[in-house]
């Protein structure tokens, strides 16, 4: 009779462990298929602006309903830009931001957050996330 209760317990012990790593496993599935790294509603429409600091057109790149913030971005031709991307705010594609018309892209990382460059024409250029889910136009004047 105690071998009998010895291999319940081992039975017991063995669904428990079994259960233990079903229940890992389903929620790292689950972390995988429904992570953080989606759009995200970000900040108040407009709390990103374009300042000038020592001369340079510095841009802090945030998230506001969904979509790049500011949508719209107004520089001066030939004057440096400086993108600051708001790593609580940029987060699954749109930290791959793109200029594709000027030739310009950047991932945007925790320890990597800043682009530079000076605009060299004037014109409107469409920006976007690599997967064209955010989006916004830089206008250069």
């Amino acid at each position: 009779m105690a071998e009998e209760v010895k291999i319940k317990k081992s039975t017991v012990i063995t669904v428990l462990v079994v259960l233990v790593i079903g229940v890992f496993l389903v929620v790292a599935v689950a972390k995988m298929f429904n992570n953080n790294d989606e759009l995200v509603q970000g900040g108040s429409l407009g709390t990103n602006k374009v300042v000038i600091e020592n001369g340079v057109q510095v841009v802090n790149l945030g998230v506001a309903n969904y979509n790049y913030d500011p949508y719209e971005i107004r520089l001066k031709e030939g004057q440096p830009v400086k993108i600051i991307g708001n790593m609580n705010q940029l987060q699954g594609c749109l930290k791959a931001f793109t200029i594709p018309q000027l030739g310009i892209s950047k991932l945007f990382k925790n320890n990597d957050n800043v682009l530079e460059f000076t605009p060299k024409q004037k014109g409107v250029f469409g920006f976007s996330c690599s997967m064209g889910m955010g989006s916004g136009n830089i206008i250069i004047e």
